[in-house]
C-alpha cells in the first residue's frame, strides 16, 4: 500500500474515533442534563402545586372555623340539632346563614360553594335554596362517616356527584369539618366547601400530559390523571415504577406537604423522559454524518499536503544524483533520503563546532558575571567575620545590630522583582525598625494592626519602610517625648489599604502643601533642585507615588495628612 494511502486512512480513522468519541460524550451529557431539567421542572411544578394547595387548605380552615366565634350563628344551629322539631327552615336563619356564608366566599375564586348541614337535616349555603335539596340524609353519607371520626378535625374529599345539589355540578374536590358546640363539645352538623373545578384545572394545567394523582395523608386517592400505575408505589422520590400490565417504566416525583399531610405524585414516563434525548440522537447522528462527509475530501488534502514536501524533496535528491552521477536507481525513496542524511551529518558536524565556540563565549561572558557578584559577597563575609567577632566579645546587641543590617542589605540587592508580596515588605520593614529601636530605644514604639488575608498581596519593593524612616527622621526631632508610630494594613482581594500614623512634630501647612504639590506633579517637580533641598524628606513619598502611578495607574493613589504638633499620617489604596 502505497504511503499515500496509509496517511488518508490513518487520518479519516482519527477523525472518526475522535467524532465518534466526541459524540458518545455529548449524547451522555445531554441525557443526563435533560433528565435532570425534567424531572425538575415537575418538581418545581409539584412544590408550586403544593404550595397552592396548602394555602387553599389553610383559608378552608380558617373560614370553617369563624363559624364557631358567633355567637348567634351557634344560637341558629342548635335550633337544628336531631331532637329538634323544627321541619322548616326560618327566613332569618336563611338570611343570616346565608350573608355569613357569603362574606366568607367573598372575592375567592378557589370556592365554588360553602354548606352547612345541621343535625336534622337542613342545608344552608351560600349558593341559595334553589341549587340544594332540603332534609338530607346526613348520616347516610360516606364523607360525613370519615369526619365523624376526625372528632372535630377536617377530611379533604373528592366527590364525583354529590347528590345535595338539585342538579348534578360535576366532580369536586371538598374541604369538610364537623361542627361542635364550644360550650358542651356537642354536634352542631358539618360544614362543607366545595373548591370550584375550574380553579383546580387551573392550577393542575401543567399535568395534562402526564400521569399525577393527589392523595390524603392515609394515601387514599383524590383527583388526577391516573393510569394503570398503582401510585401508592411511589414511596420514595425519584424512584423507578414498573406498570403490570404493559410491562412501561415510570419515574415517580412526589411531595408531601408538612402543613396538611397531601401527597402529590407525578409519574414521568420513560418515553416522555428521553424524547428529547432521542431526538438529540437523531440531530448528532446527522450532524456526524455531516462532519463524515466534510472529513473525507479533507483527509485527502491532507495526505497530498503532507507528502508534497516529501516528493520535492525527493524529486531534488534525484537531480542532485544524476548531475552528481551519484544517483542509484535501484534505491528507493528511503534509502534516497539516506543519502541526503549523510550530507546533514557533515552540516551538523560543522554547526557542533560553531555551537561549541558560542558556549565557550558565553562562559566567559559567566565568568565575568560572577566576578561581579564577588563585590557583595566579599560584603557580606566582612560583615560575617564583624560579627563573629562582636558574638567573642559578648557584644551581643553589636551582633543583632550586625544582623539585621546583614538582612536590608540582602533585600537591597534583589533587584530583579518589580513586586513582592506584602508580607516579604512587613519582614523587611521590621528588620528596620529593629534596628533603629537598638538606637532610639524606648523613645520609638511601632504598633502593627494587619489583615493576616493580605500577606500574600502583591505590593511594590519599599513602600512601607520609606514610610517608616520619614516618620523617625522628621518626625522625631524634639527628642523629649517618644515616638508612635501605627501601622494599619488592611483589604480583600481586590484592593489594600496601608496607614502609617506617627505622633511627632508634624509638617507645617506651607511645607505640606508643597509636598501635596510634588505629589500631583511628580517627577517633573523632582528635577528642580532647590525644591529637593528644601523638601529632601519628600523625595521618598513622591518615589513612592512615582512607581505606584507606573504600575497601577489612577488604580493607587497616595494621601498624606498632618498637623503640626499632632503627627502625620500618610494613606496609599492600591486597587486591582
Amino acid at each position: 500500500m502505497k504511503l499515500r494511502n496509509k496517511i488518508f486512512i490513518t487520518f479519516t480513522s482519527l477523525v472518526l474515533i475522535l467524532l465518534i468519541t466526541v459524540g458518545i460524550a455529548v449524547h451522555k451529557t445531554f441525557k443526563s442534563s435533560s433528565n435532570k431539567e425534567v424531572v425538575k421542572r415537575t418538581e418545581n411544578s409539584i412544590i408550586q402545586l403544593g404550595y397552592n394547595l396548602d394555602l387553599m387548605m389553610e383559608d378552608a380552615s380558617r373560614s370553617t372555623l369563624s363559624i364557631l366565634y358567633n355567637r348567634d350563628l351557634i344560637n341558629i344551629l342548635r335550633e337544628y340539632d336531631s331532637d329538634s322539631t323544627t321541619i322548616y327552615k326560618k327566613a332569618i336563619h336563611i338570611k343570616t346563614l346565608s350573608l355569613f356564608l357569603s362574606s366568607v366566599t367573598f372575592n375567592k375564586d378557589q370556592v365554588y360553594g360553602i354548606h352547612i348541614f345541621t343535625e336534622n337535616g337542613q342545608v344552608f349555603s351560600n349558593l341559595g335554596d334553589s341549587l340544594l335539596t332540603d332534609n338530607f340524609q346526613l348520616e347516610e353519607q360516606e364523607w360525613f362517616q370519615k369526619v365523624k371520626k376526625q372528632k372535630g378535625g377536617w377530611i379533604t374529599y373528592f366527590d364525583k356527584s354529590p347528590n345535595y345539589y338539585i342538579k348534578s355540578n360535576g366532580e369536586f374536590l371538598s374541604y369538610i369539618r364537623l361542627l361542635r358546640d364550644p360550650s358542651d363539645q356537642g354536634e352542631l352538623g358539618v360544614i362543607r366547601i366545595d373548591f370550584s373545578p375550574s380553579y383546580l384545572e387551573e392550577i393542575t394545567a401543567q399535568f395534562n400530559n402526564e400521569y399525577w394523582q393527589i392523595l390524603t395523608s392515609d394515601n387514599e386517592p383524590l383527583i388526577g390523571n391516573q393510569n394503570s400505575a398503582d401510585f401508592s408505589d411511589c414511596q420514595t422520590n425519584y424512584s423507578w415504577v414498573q406498570e403490570e400490565s404493559s410491562g412501561d417504566r415510570y419515574i415517580c416525583v412526589t411531595n408531601t406537604s408538612k402543613k396538611t399531610g397531601m401527597k402529590i405524585v407525578n409519574f414521568i414516563s420513560e418515553d416522555s423522559l428521553y424524547k428529547e434525548v432521542e431526538e438529540f440522537d437523531r440531530f448528532l447522528l446527522l450532524l456526524l454524518g455531516i462532519c463524515i462527509l466534510i472529513s473525507l475530501p479533507i483527509s485527502y488534502y491532507m495526505a497530498n499536503y503532507l507528502l508534497k514536501p516529501f516528493d520535492i524533496l525527493k524529486n531534488k535528491i534525484l537531480l542532485f544524483q544524476s548531475k552528481s552521477q551519484s544517483a542509484n536507481d535501484s534505491l528507493d525513496e528511503i534509502s534516497e533520503l539516506g543519502v541526503a542524511y549523510d550530507g546533514m551529518l557533515s552540516e551538523i558536524e560543522y554547526l557542533v563546532e560553531k555551537v561549541y565556540e558560542i558556549n565557550q563565549r558565553n562562559a566567559e561572558a559567566e565568568f565575568k558575571a560572577l566576578q561581579s557578584q564577588m563585590d557583595p559577597h566579599f560584603l557580606f563575609n566582612t560583615l560575617e567575620s564583624i560579627n563573629m567577632k562582636a558574638i567573642q566579645h559578648d557584644q551581643f546587641e553589636i551582633s543583632d545590630m550586625i544582623v539585621e543590617l546583614g538582612k536590608l542589605l540582602r533585600f537591597r540587592l534583589r533587584n530583579e522583582e518589580q513586586e513582592i508580596p506584602l508580607q516579604e515588605e512587613i519582614i523587611f520593614t521590621k528588620t528596620y525598625i529593629n534596628i533603629m529601636k537598638n538606637r532610639l530605644e524606648d523613645n520609638l514604639e511601632v504598633y502593627w494592626e494587619v489583615d493576616e488575608r493580605v500577606l500574600d498581596y502583591p505590593v511594590p519593593k519599599y513602600i512601607i519602610q520609606p514610610l517608616i524612616e520619614n516618620a523617625i527622621h522628621h518626625g522625631y526631632i524634639d527628642h523629649t517625648n517618644a515616638l508612635k508610630i501605627y501601622i494599619n494594613i488592611k483589604g480583600n482581594q481586590n484592593s489594600l489599604n496601608i496607614s502609617v500614623r506617627d505622633n511627632g512634630v508634624g509638617i507645617r501647612d506651607e511645607r505640606l502643601a508643597s509636598i501635596k504639590k510634588a505629589l500631583t506633579e511628580g517627577v517633573s517637580i523632582m528635577d528642580n533642585e532647590t525644591w529637593q533641598k528644601k523638601s529632601s524628606s519628600s523625595i521618598a513619598l513622591v518615589n513612592i507615588n512615582n512607581r505606584l502611578q507606573l504600575i497601577y495607574g489612577r488604580n493607587s493613589r497616595l494621601e498624606i495628612t498632618s498637623l503640626p504638633g499632632k503627627g502625620t499620617n500618610v494613606y496609599i489604596e492600591i486597587n486591582r
